[in-house]
């Protein structure tokens, strides 16, 4: 099938040169039309509806067509053979001489002029506009013969001037048709390509649409759904957290006002990135939507200067087979983004993963759990009462057999055969105290991470303003060190964070002692815990889930002793 191709042609001469040189092309399917400038652009999008490959044109008439139509278009260039010819026939013209036109050509006849010592002047032009007003004031100054393009030549033949057009000659047309073939011949690739890629997503995404940054659809395809099942998009787009990578889940309702699943990931090419959503029926129940944290992660960052961390992901890295782990550890020592980090080693990112309390593992289905989760960190069962774990450790017996990955986060490991069973990998995280040498790095990455989610402007701390942090003895570990970080910079409106604000902060947590009367303190250590339990309660509007939560006991947990 031959390349089908519009050559629009500026000037009369050059539809005669292309006739000649199409006797010798038999590869194209080439079809000519007289057109300058706007004249030019008006067939070339006839030409473009009509399913024409490619379209070549020159000059001034190929930059405004291409600025047109969506297909290729071809400039013939005016060669340095073809500028030669013109110069050496004017050169033997004894009159005052100049070339017009735009930097295209007059960058290329500068070389050639100042090279063979030509005597002809050079102005280059920006716009047509420019041409007319140049050339009467030229005339003014003595000029007599104008070397230029169409439109100069066209200018200066109605001036009274003596007008010499710069013609294309064989070689430029020839060399027109080769680029023609090539780019023609590179479209029908990508267009094969596009079509294998269109057919292979009907196989492996059923129902999707590709999002750009702006918002427009670039492509969907619907087969479970009969059209296009929400109507607007930027209820996708504003879901979708800034700055996260991988993939997330979220539930909406459709334009029924079903509940459907979105799974989506972010794709990156050379000139933008889109968002690709991936739609189905919700599979989840009620209680797991609310409770569960799911999501896909990059690789998570962790810090390991230190000894401590660094013996603590060696362990993890050798044991990434198993399925089962417990982190035990200080409160606030990052045990998630530990869970996180064997999440992605162990998937490589093409899993889900799911972060609850131990509490919430008992309202939760895990028989109708999420095909796509391969992961599930679970937090804080220490806390549950004798008879609660035993059914929790049930539960996640009862999945084991899925292969979906447990990782349990716990403060202090617990007397049970489940915790020291054969099949489960203990893993100690230190506290901030045992690893003080990625403070520095931590204190920085913390910074960034703030600059960039809350527009802070502090970019750096003083080095004794660490020093500092590096003597307190941080008992909240990495949670407390974040959240003193998170405070500076709030305050912080310059761009280096002083030592006297870090020594104001850290004075700050010796006065924030709990202030408790001799009162309240009176009594047994049950009836001390009573008084805090009901002092919770009424600041959570004697609303017991939240104050269960607040403590990190479970509901029955504080309903027992406040009975007692």
């Amino acid at each position: 099938m031959k390349i089908k191709i519009l050559f629009v042609a500026p000037y009369a001469a050059m539809k005669n040169l292309i006739e000649d040189c199409l006797l010798e092309e038999t590869e194209i399917d080439l079809h000519i039309k007289m057109g300058n400038l706007q004249e030019g652009v008006a067939l070339a999008k006839e030409a473009e509806a009509q399913g024409f490959d490619v379209i070549i044109s020159r000059g001034g008439t190929a930059k405004l067509i291409g600025e047109a139509v969506g297909i290729p278009v071809i400039d013939v260039h005016v060669s340095g053979y073809d500028m030669l010819r013109v110069f050496t026939l004017a050169n033997d013209l004894p009159r005052k001489k100049a070339i017009v036109g735009f930097s295209t050509i007059t960058l290329g006849a500068k070389a050639i002029i100042d090279l063979l010592e030509i005597p002809i002047d050079i102005f280059t032009i920006d716009s047509e506009s420019e041409t007319e007003p140049l050339l009467s004031r030229l005339k003014q100054e003595g000029y007599q013969l104008i070397i230029g393009d169409v439109v100069t030549f066209e200018t200066a033949s109605k001036l009274g001037l003596i007008g010499i057009l710069l013609q294309s000659g064989r070689e430029a047309i020839f060399d027109s048709f080769k680029e023609a073939k090539m780019v023609a011949q590179w479209m029908l690739n990508k267009r094969l390509e596009i079509e294998r890629l269109k057919a292979l997503l009907q196989l492996t995404a059923k129902d999707f649409m590709l999002i750009s940054r702006n918002g427009d659809v670039v492509f969907e395809q619907w087969t479970a759904f009969n059209s296009r099942p929400i109507e607007e998009i930027s209820i996708v787009l504003d879901s979708m957290q800034e700055g996260s990578n991988g993939k997330e889940i979220s539930y909406i309702k459709d334009n029924n006002g079903e509940m459907i699943k979105i799974v989506k990931s972010k794709i990156a090419t050379s000139e933008s990135s889109y968002l690709f959503c991936q739609f189905s029926p919700k599979k989840m129940n009620s209680t797991s939507e609310e409770i569960m944290k799911v999501n896909v992660l990059a690789p998570p960052l962790v810090i390991q200067k230190s000894k401590a961390m660094n013996d603590c992901l060696m362990m993890v890295n050798r044991c990434l087979s198993h399925n089962r782990f417990i982190l035990h550890g200080k409160r606030g020592t990052e045990k998630e983004l530990i869970a996180q980090y064997i999440h992605y080693h162990k998937t490589r990112g093409n899993g889900l993963f799911a972060s609850l309390k131990g509490l919430d593992v008992l309202d939760v289905n895990l028989d109708n759990i999420d095909k796509d989760i391969k992961t599930i960190y679970i937090d804080s069962i220490d806390l549950l009462e004798d008879g609660l774990r035993d059914e929790l450790w049930g539960k996640l017996d009862s999945i084991k057999r899925k292969g979906i990955t447990i990782i349990i986060g716990m403060v202090e490991l617990q007397n049970s055969t489940e915790i020291y069973s054969d099949d489960i990998i203990r893993i100690y995280i230190p506290s901030l105290s045992e690893r003080k040498d990625d403070l520095r790095e931590m204190v920085t990455s913390f910074i960034l991470h703030f600059s960039q989610t809350l527009g802070t402007s502090a970019i750096k701390m003083k080095e004794d303003g660490l020093a500092l942090l590096l003597k307190y003895d941080w008992p909240g570990n990495v949670d407390e060190l974040k959240a003193l970080l998170k405070d500076a910079v709030l305050t912080e409106k310059g761009y280096v964070i002083e030592k006297k604000l870090i020594e104001s902060l850290l004075n700050q947590k010796g006065l924030m002692e709990v202030d408790f009367s001799s009162d309240f303190l009176n009594g047994t250590l049950e009836d001390i815990e009573k008084k805090i339990i009901e002092k919770v309660l009424e600041e959570e509007e004697f609303n017991q889930t939240k104050a269960a939560k607040r403590l990190n006991i479970n509901r029955s947990t504080l309903w027992r002793k406040l009975k007692g």
